[in-house]
């Protein structure tokens, strides 16, 4: 039973943006859908947030449903789960394909890849990647492959930036707050020395936790 998307293969899109998924993916979304039945509508979610991605992500539903449920198990309100969800979630559709195994692309999606004319299907396992088709060679392929990766590398990193960023601001933030009010009931015992900087090292988790609470407040 396939489960995976495998393999390369292109289909001509039409004029109203009906384009054909290969039989071979079909199998897969079949496959990976337990709320399919025999006769039914197949779905697709396709995904487009990613600046850094120049294609559109393909999933069968029940990958899809893996992927909202490990956003949701994120920090709420973190900024990586606010990323993630606008990526995954916000810039999403769900397709249906019809008889044909066709489905129908929005004038946003079609833009998204500049597609006009062909559209390729790359299968990388859980998502089925689709683009533009482009005759590449392996080396430039490969190159296109490792450009994504330096991307997202830097993304990553922005984002660490930002959120050790906003630490250490937290960090000052709560230091003034209690020296300002040292006798204030909630204010660490060891802290009214006003001896000790934000977090205390031997007060960490409890510090940690004061700072949250004045955050949520």
């Amino acid at each position: 039973m396939e489960r995976e998307f495998t393999g390369v293969s292109r289909n001509k899109m039409d004029g109203k943006g009906r384009v054909s998924i290969p039989v071979k993916f079909r199998r897969v979304l079949q496959n990976c859908d337990t709320e399919y039945a025999p006769g039914g509508v197949l779905r697709m979610h396709v995904t487009f947030g990613d600046p850094t991605k120049k294609f559109i992500e393909c999933w069968s539903a029940d990958a899809y449903a893996r992927l909202l449920t490990r956003i949701s198990r994120m920090k709420s309100g973190s900024a990586e789960a606010r990323i993630m969800a606008y990526y995954y979630k916000t810039m999403s559709e769900t397709l249906t394909l019809d008889d044909t195994g066709r489905i129908v692309l929005s004038q946003e999606l079609r833009e998204k890849i500049a597609l006009d004319d062909e559209a390729a299907f790359e299968g990388y396992s859980r998502p089925l990647d689709m683009n533009k088709f482009k005759e590449l060679s392996n080396e430039e392929k490969v190159h296109r492959l490792l450009q994504e990766k330096d991307a997202q590398i830097e993304s990553v990193l922005t984002e660490f930036k930002s959120v050790q960023a906003k630490g250490a601001w937290l960090n000052e933030l709560c230091e003034k707050y209690y020296q300002g009010d040292p006798d204030s009931p909630r204010a660490p015992p060891h802290y009214r020395d006003m001896t000790e900087s934000w977090p205390s090292r031997d007060h960490k988790a409890g510090d940690k936790k004061l700072r949250d609470t004045l955050v949520e407040e």
